[in-house]
């Protein structure tokens, strides 16, 4: 299992996320990646905004936890709150193969190609105060299939 921290930065109302292109198809990640090692799970994700972004992050609440199994690569997401951001996000293109940054308004995530696939449950998040950490099962993430 791959575990997988990310993040969910939010100014003005809109989402980043990081578009890739995958089988021909737009897919807009939360930043973050994959675990390495024995570093805490809030560390892997400072890094992956450093290294992906050249950013600083402050690491917020966890929101989310869910599952995605793709073509037997089964990831254990970690949504996690960024609290603060300093600097200016810029792709890395050595460290990432993300085409762009991409903002979303807060209400449209539920309709965009996500991964992990939570737009739906962020907005009931965000717009009912909905509890959190909370464990959303295993996502169906249907540009895959």
């Amino acid at each position: 299992m791959i575990i997988r921290p990310c993040g969910l930065w939010i100014a003005d109302g809109t989402v980043m996320t990081l578009r890739y292109v995958y089988d021909g198809r737009d897919r807009f990640n939360l930043p973050g990646g994959g675990h390495e090692g024995q570093e805490e799970i809030v560390a892997t994700l400072r890094r992956e905004f450093h290294e992906e972004l050249g950013v600083k992050i402050v690491v917020g609440d966890l929101l989310f936890t869910a599952e995605t199994l793709i073509r037997e690569r089964h990831v254990l997401h970690l949504a996690f709150r960024v609290t603060e951001l300093a600097g200016t996000p810029q792709i890395r293109s050595s460290e990432t193969s993300a085409l762009e940054i991409v903002w979303f308004p807060l209400s449209d995530v539920g309709h965009k190609p996500l991964y992990p696939a939570i737009g739906a449950d962020l907005q009931a998040a965000l717009h009912r105060s909905l509890p959190h950490p909370r464990h959303l099962g295993r996502l169906h993430q249907p540009w895959y299939e």
